[in-house]
């Protein structure tokens, strides 16, 4: 019996999820617990009905960080769904960290001169390394099953069935690279026929039936057994909907924080003094750093910054000016630092190491850093020539952004 395993390019997989959509009906949910099985069934049915072993089934893909506090609700969505993925259909997942240095998430929400582009990092190399350690382990696999749109995939490929794996790809139609669905398969990249995905919507429909649930919810009322057509989570307790809406109703309200806008003033506050320093330390992994002003140091988001200052620009020994948020103060017999808004440049000063001129020009029109493509979504890599090139990555932040 060949042993299949499964690796899914999650974040592509995703970002389609509206094509399939489109086809079957807007309320579209797929069942990430009946795909697996689909394609080792679809798989064995191209040897000629041969039963296979489904060994296992890798996803990989990518979650906010550092993003706007307000978006925080999102982030727990996704990190909700990779946990069902792990706890309910014993998934691997492997997520990587998107630096949003404080951003909103969806993109229509951030200041529309901000031109700021996150990126995605490691998925797409994670997923080709973990096909490649699995072949070299001795009968982990006989065949992998990829799901995937993206060319970047075909050096692995061709890899893989030159170490002797058999290799079948499962893709989305429109969202396809085109070396992977040409039935002549010059690259020698599969040993199948491709799987369309959307060939198979019907069978992969998420269908949750009513059935009875026991409401655990100490606030219960009336009889506990209630008919539920939810999700309900392995070792977890259920709350029914009633329960849960009188908890939301008598929970006391949190207070909001203001509204957080990258390079934009915070929402209306009370400030103190205006004052004058020097950037002395910058965390740039984490989007903040510190000012030192003859009184005192202070402590800065890039959020805070305003007046055309970018974060990713400053430099240490930058000459700036803001309003106090908060004076230093002693916590435990430790001093510490006070708290800095609207951080802008200073009058008539330049930033340390930033004086421009017509070499800035120059080197920011030839350094593809500067020259990204505008990309209609979340996260993506430059593509140029191959703009439309079935394939390529499109991830639109603002859709839903919960799988």
């Amino acid at each position: 019996m060949p042993k299949i395993m499964i690796f899914i390019d999650g974040t592509w997989l995703y970002s389609n999820l509206n094509l399939l959509s489109k086809r079957f009906g807007d309320d579209y949910k797929l069942d990430y617990g009946k795909l697996p099985h689909l394609l080792a069934d679809l798989v064995g049915d191209q040897m000629g009905g041969t039963l296979t072993d489904l060994v296992r089934t890798c996803l990989f893909a990518s979650i906010p960080e550092n993003n706007d506090p307000a978006d925080d609700h999102i982030v727990r969505q996704k990190q909700d769904f990779f946990d069902i993925l792990r706890e309910e259909y014993h998934y691997d997942v492997e997520i990587f960290p998107i630096n949003y240095r404080g951003r909103h998430i969806r993109r229509h929400e951030r200041d529309a001169a901000d031109e700021f582009t996150p990126q995605e990092k490691c998925v797409d190399i994670a997923l080709a390394s973990s096909m490649l350690y699995y072949a070299a382990i001795p009968n982990a696999y006989d065949i992998a099953v990829a799901v995937i749109g993206d060319r970047d995939f075909v050096p692995v490929l061709q890899k893989l069935r030159r170490l002797g794996k058999r290799v079948a790809v499962a893709s989305v139609k429109g969202s396809c690279a085109a070396d992977y669905e040409d039935p002549r398969d010059p690259l020698g990249l599969k040993d199948f026929d491709i799987i369309w995905i959307g060939d198979h919507l019907d069978k992969l429909e998420l269908r949750l039936e009513k059935r009875m649930v026991l409401c655990q919810s100490p606030f219960h009322e009336g009889e506990r057994q209630v008919y539920t057509s939810e999700l309900v989570r392995k070792g977890r307790r259920f709350y029914c909907s009633a329960c849960r809406e009188k908890y939301r109703k008598e929970k006391p309200e949190k207070p909001r924080r203001p509204e957080l806008r990258p390079n934009g003033p915070r929402a209306v506050e009370k400030l103190g003094p205006t004052r004058h320093g020097v950037i002395t330390r910058l965390i740039d992994d984490r989007g903040f750093g510190f000012i030192q002003t003859d009184l005192a140091d202070y402590f800065f988001h890039l959020t805070d910054l305003t007046g055309g200052l970018r974060f990713e620009e400053l430099a240490e020994g930058d000459s700036v000016t803001f309003e106090v948020r908060a004076e230093p103060e002693e916590v435990g017999g430790d001093k510490q630092a006070g708290k800095a808004a609207n951080v802008r440049p200073s009058e008539g000063m330049q930033q340390a190491g930033r004086a421009e001129g017509p070499e800035d020009d120059a080197y920011n029109q030839q350094d593809p850093l500067h020259n990204l493509p505008e990309l209609d979504g979340e996260t993506g890599d430059s593509q140029d020539d191959e703009e439309a090139q079935p394939g390529n990555r499109r991830y639109d932040s603002d859709e839903d952004s919960g799988y």
